[in-house]
């Protein structure tokens, strides 16, 4: 297990994915980061969000190496994490938050890859993880982290006013416009369910 460099005493994220192809083979990709101060579902979320996206756009399906060449290629102030991970998080006691991903091709009618998304997280001192989050679909994922980066941009307004700190301020500006954006996808993901939804209605009356 690739651990023994990361260790440290905030404990670790752990981003796995299970991804399947079309004869239902799966393949699995893990990667891992210090979780202070970016290993959080509101910083890493978007990108997961961002590869359902390209996915879309380039009309690709899913697979380990896309995956982790998306999520280990740093494109912005905050970091993903890049450490190759053999382990699980779900039994592993130094990860303190779990994005457990599990991905499929895309959907015919709307282009979007099938998604599901399990948040686990471990409450500070305790054992086994205290809250678990499932969200289904690009779209529910898209509207989680929006809802996550917006609490986020909240919290670090509340530190900036409370230490009069100008990098909060920053950062949560950057929390705010990652929110935007992830909405920005849940607009585009519920659109194209509506245009099927409304494809098949008019196939129904005219058929």
């Amino acid at each position: 297990m690739l651990r023994s460099g990361l260790r440290l005493t905030s404990g670790l994220f752990v981003a796995q994915a299970a991804v399947s192809n079309h004869t239902g083979l799966v393949a699995r990709a893990g990667l891992a980061m210090p979780a202070a101060p970016f290993g959080s579902a509101a910083w890493q979320l978007p990108a997961l969000v961002a590869y359902l996206h390209r996915l879309h756009q380039d009309e690709e399906d899913p697979s380990p190496e896309l995956w982790r060449a998306h999520t280990e290629r740093q494109t912005g102030p905050v970091p993903r994490p890049h450490r190759r991970y053999q382990g699980n998080g779900l039994h592993d006691p130094d990860a303190v938050c779990v994005l457990d991903i599990q991905l499929g091709p895309r959907d015919e009618e709307t282009g979007w890859p099938a998604a599901d998304l399990a948040v686990i997280e471990q409450e500070a001192g305790a054992c086994p993880f205290g809250r678990v989050t499932r969200r289904h679909g690009t779209e529910t994922i898209a509207a989680y982290t929006a809802q996550e980066l917006t609490a986020e941009h909240a919290r670090l307004m509340d530190r900036a006013r409370q230490h009069q700190d100008a990098y909060f301020v920053r950062l949560a500006g950057l929390a705010q416009r990652a929110a935007d954006w992830a909405d920005k996808v849940r607009a585009a993901a519920h659109a194209d369910a509506v245009h099927v939804q409304a494809e098949k209605a008019r196939a129904r009356i005219t058929g």
